[in-house]
């Protein structure tokens, strides 16, 4: 499933993507706020090298799963949105992204949490949706925020604490 926005197109990855998907993993910056912290940077080969795969399954597996996010005018990747089936915890369903630092900023972000939530309770009809940022990312809280999702309390999930937002189709 490709979806396009304002200025992203969304679509899923491909295994061409892992260099640039490494890329935009290898910024400590960028992997400050996920698990692992910025050191996450430094396994950032490896670690496109398996989530790309990854990610490209759970469309099989579950009909939905992360989209490549990419600049519209340019096809540059920018990195990662969507939806993510979660079995660990319950079957639940995520929205995520993580960009380029390039990215930051503009509102894509929140450009891709909006089309995820659309898609999510649209094509995809599930019932609930969550997200999860780090108490200190201030920048994510709101990106989930602006797309609807209200805070719902601060949890252990992926082996750090995080803040989960939720949000119910009306």
């Amino acid at each position: 499933m490709i979806v396009e926005t304002a200025r992203l197109r969304l679509r899923p990855f491909v295994p061409a993507d892992i260099p640039a998907y490494a890329a935009i993993r290898a910024d400590p910056e960028v992997m400050r706020h996920m698990p692992g912290g910025a050191a996450r940077a430094t396994t950032a080969a490896a670690d496109a090298a398996r989530i790309v795969p990854d990610f490209a399954a759970q469309w099989s597996a579950v009909g939905y799963g992360p989209w490549a996010v990419t600049d519209r005018a340019t096809g540059v990747l920018l990195g990662h949105g969507g939806l993510r089936h979660l079995p660990d915890l319950g079957g639940e369903t995520e929205i995520l992204y993580l960009l380029a630092r390039s990215a930051w900023g503009g509102g894509l972000a929140t450009e891709v949490a909006v089309a995820a939530r659309l898609a999510g309770f649209g094509r995809f009809a599930l019932a609930r949706l969550v997200g999860y940022a780090a108490p200190g990312n201030i920048a994510s809280r709101r990106v989930l925020e602006k797309a609807g999702l209200a805070f719902e309390a601060e949890v252990e999930v992926f082996g750090v604490t995080a803040r989960r937002y939720v949000i119910d189709r009306a």
